[in-house]
């Protein structure tokens, strides 16, 4: 999970951040005779669940997983694009390979080719240069920025109960009692970056795995515009939307399943508008990015012979 200036920008932090609408559907049924937790366990529940995120963080650099990215300009306008690809972790951030292009597959010789990039990309885990080395530092840096943010998000709200909820489970387990709390800027939070300015403009709700000590669901609301540099660099207008949700992909591993945000900004003097909905699944660990390589070269290996180059 990254950080909530991140998220309004693409795929961002797990406890804090805005969102849309879940459809109706989606929306869990109250649980009224269960009694409320009192502070000091929602506290407790809370640093283990933090704990956890953090080592989810850490899991999600060995799993590879199919992202499923649509963008509209607005929730229900046309469909600006549907991309389908396949995410392999590099040890560097995340090698990306499409698979499907509004709605048609990519021919067995252009999925060849980026497998071929993915085998060669991966291949400098074994003789790094000084351009994989750069962007190992950058991305460790990267990982750094992003648990320091988890963290501050633990400081930079008041927290109420708000109930329980079961919730249905998209990845096929059963249905989930989730504690549902409410997320309200804390007049007190001093931010320390410039990422933790943006807690101060949303107002969240979040649901949570007790048994698991997993945070299952994010929503919230921009209530305040979100300026960047001052406003000059541009802002993010108030009444943006996102939702977040993750679920168990592996034993007591909880990695994301949904992005879906509606935002709408000005970057420098120019106006935007975007709806995107990120659906993640057919999580598979791969392992560090020497072991990715070996199965990468596998599969390269077994199409060529499919498929020989022109």
């Amino acid at each position: 999970m990254a950080a909530l200036a991140v998220c309004l920008m693409g795929p961002a932090c797990w406890l804090a951040s805005p969102a849309p609408r879940a459809p109706a559907a989606a929306q869990g049924s109250g649980i009224a005779a269960n009694p409320a937790p009192s502070p000091e366990q929602i506290h407790s529940l809370i640093t283990r669940a933090i704990e956890n995120q953090h080592r989810n963080d850490r899991e999600l650099q060995e799993f590879e997983r199919a992202e499923r990215m649509v963008t509209r300009k607005t929730e229900n306008g046309d469909v600006l694009a549907d991309l389908t690809e396949r995410v392999v972790p590099s040890g560097t951030g995340t090698i990306k390979l499409k698979t499907i292009e509004n709605g048609m597959p990519v021919s067995a010789e252009q999925y060849r080719e980026e497998l071929e990039f993915a085998v060669n990309a991966l291949g400098l885990t074994q003789h790094p240069d000084g351009r994989y080395t750069e962007e190992q530092a950058k991305f460790e840096r990267r990982t750094r920025e992003h648990a320091e943010l988890v963290d501050a998000s633990t400081h930079a709200f008041r927290v109420t109960f708000a109930g329980r909820e079961t919730r249905p489970d998209y990845t096929g387990h059963a249905p989930r009692t989730l504690l549902k709390l409410l997320l309200e800027p804390d007049p007190d939070f001093k931010p320390t970056t410039r990422f933790s300015v943006s807690f101060a403009h949303v107002r969240a709700r979040l649901w949570v795995d007790e048994e698991q000590a997993q945070f299952a669901r994010l929503e919230g609301d921009i209530v305040t515009d979100i300026p960047f540099a001052g406003g000059i660099a541009g802002k993010v207008y108030h009444g943006g939307r996102v939702v977040m949700e993750q679920a168990e992909a592996a034993p007591g591993i909880w990695l994301p399943t949904l992005y879906d945000y509606e935002i709408e900004g000005r970057k420098f003097l120019f106006a935007f508008a975007v709806h995107e909905r990120t659906e993640i699944t057919r999580y598979r660990r791969v392992g560090p990015p020497l072991q990715a390589l070996e199965i990468m070269r596998n599969e390269l290996n077994t199409l060529s012979a499919a498929t020989p180059a022109r």
